[in-house]
């Protein structure tokens, strides 16, 4: 008696945002902190990087053309850019924008928590350590057949506050990302 079962490979293609948070926050002086209105930031301050071996795209930063099959998965996740690191990015919310009903992808939230371990920063003991957990959140999508759409990207970006032990919101944003699936 067989007992094996069939392997089906599955690839997962991964789409890191990139968001300029110095930019955006010396163009957008008065941000929004409502999440049902964020303000819509310029592709200047944003990029998209996707690795693929031949880049059908004029445009790379900016939409995403993905050679899969079906159920293969596109994962999005996203970054910020800041010299100092004092800024920080969430995702909030990828939805579909100007897309046809029948080509409509729905992005699921992942999160992943991890348990880390660091210096505490109230002692003086070289030795003393806390632990914490730390959550990883990206954005999900299996494939089911070839299609262009257009998704929002919505994300709250936060800043270092002054006493430089938490991060404070400074407002919520989005752009449009086109992903082209072939």
């Amino acid at each position: 008696m067989d007992t094996s079962s069939p392997i089906i490979q599955k690839t997962a293609y991964s789409i890191l945002i990139v968001i300029d948070t110095v930019a955006i926050k010396s163009n957008y002086p008065i941000a929004a902190s409502d999440a049902d209105k964020p303000v819509k930031i310029d592709p200047v301050n944003w990029f998209a990087i996707y690795r693929e071996k031949e880049r059908k795209s004029i445009n790379a930063l900016h939409a995403v053309f993905v050679n899969s099959k079906r159920n293969d998965k596109i994962t999005i996740a996203g970054i910020s850019i800041d010299g100092d690191s004092s800024d920080a990015i969430i995702l909030n919310e990828i939805k579909n924008y100007n897309s046809i009903k029948k080509n409509s992808v729905s992005f699921e939230p992942v999160c992943l928590s991890r348990k880390t371990i660091s210096k505490d920063p109230n002692s003086d003991d070289d030795w003393s350590v806390i632990d914490s957990e730390q959550n990883f959140i990206w954005f999900e999508s299996l494939i089911s057949h070839p299609v262009k759409i257009k998704v929002k990207i919505h994300f709250s970006l936060y800043y270092l506050n002054s006493d430089g032990n938490q991060q404070d919101l400074y407002g919520r944003f989005w752009f449009p990302l086109e992903i082209m699936v072939y």
